[in-house]
């Protein structure tokens, strides 16, 4: 018995330090390139902590939200930057919880964004911006549009996603897969598993892109730094989309959308022309423009064809 015992208990201690070795080398690899270039840009001193961004550019204000992800930030914008800045002043920022900005040990909601996006405008550029954004961002500007008319000139959404996965609000399980992520060994090591750069590099060549030979391992490298950076409390943000807190149905706010929108979906992505005329049922003033040989972010990988319906719509 007592052997048992010690067997039983070296290899609960060897199970110890081997995560407690992979947290160690996840946090200290995910920096080490400096690939997202803290040093570039300017903070706003939001209630909830520092969100970090970038302006450039002269012109109409054009404001830039990447993805909710914790291994996003405003890298997914850079190839729309450099043509939009052309003819307008340009903002692009790291959410909070994502890239530079700051991760507080929270829960985030959809409400919580949405209050960050209307606070920013207000705070920050100070008039009136058309916003373009993508994915599961989408609802959080549609969401604000719907608690203050006077935010947006215009709306460009890029593959936002469904209305029914925003629909999907938590229930006993996803409440209890939160808690765990959110612990403060165990949980580092979930999150460090579910972000490392093989499921970066697969979620490259299977969702965000469709042509993986045009994604850099630089780009890969800033995915992998913004979701480990700050001691991999990016988990805070993805327990929250895991136990599915970050969602709220915006069908309410869509049917009462009447600032000029324009939806852009890719016709690789299975399922998006019912994603898209589901959005329509429910306003039909709203424009929609599908592209096609792209995946989920069209603004990276074929930046002109996505900055040309943009430009058609501005």
């Amino acid at each position: 018995m007592k052997k048992r015992t010690k067997y039983g208990l070296l290899l609960a201690g060897t199970a110890v330090a081997a995560i407690y070795a992979y947290n160690k080398y996840i946090s200290i690899t995910a920096s080490k390139h400096n690939a997202l270039q803290r040093q570039e840009g300017l903070v706003y001193p939001w209630r909830h902590g520092d969100v970090f961004y970038i302006k450039s550019g002269e012109g109409s204000p054009v404001l830039l939200i990447h993805d909710a992800h914790p291994s996003a930030s405003r890298a997914e914008w850079t190839k729309m930057v450099a043509k939009l800045e052309k003819d307008h002043t340009v903002y692009v920022l790291d959410l909070i919880g994502c890239g530079c900005s700051d991760k507080p040990e929270i829960e985030y909601t959809n409400f919580f964004y949405t209050q960050m996006i209307r606070d920013f405008i207000k705070d920050v550029i100070s008039e009136k911006t058309t916003v373009i954004t993508s994915n599961l961002s989408s609802s959080f500007v549609i969401m604000a549009n719907h608690m203050d008319k006077t935010l947006f000139e215009k709306i460009i959404l890029i593959n936002p996603c469904s209305l029914e996965q925003l629909k999907d609000i938590p229930d006993y399980w996803s409440k209890c897969k939160k808690a765990v992520i959110q612990l403060p060994f165990i949980g580092t090591f979930i999150y460090n598993l579910t972000t490392n750069t093989k499921k970066i590099d697969f979620d490259f060549k299977e969702k965000y892109y469709n042509k993986s030979n045009l994604v850099s391992k630089g780009l890969k490298d800033i995915y992998f730094e913004s979701a480990h950076i700050n001691g991999s409390k990016g988990r805070f943000l993805y327990s929250s989309m895991v136990g599915k807190y970050i969602n709220n149905s915006i069908i309410h706010a869509l049917k009462k959308l009447d600032t000029p929108t324009l939806l852009i979906g890719s016709n690789n992505i299975k399922g998006t022309t019912h994603k898209l005329d589901d959005y329509h049922k429910y306003n039909s003033s709203l424009t929609i423009v599908r592209i096609k040989d792209c995946g989920l972010y069209p603004h990276m990988e074929i930046p002109e064809q996505t900055l040309t319906a943009i430009e058609n719509f501005l």
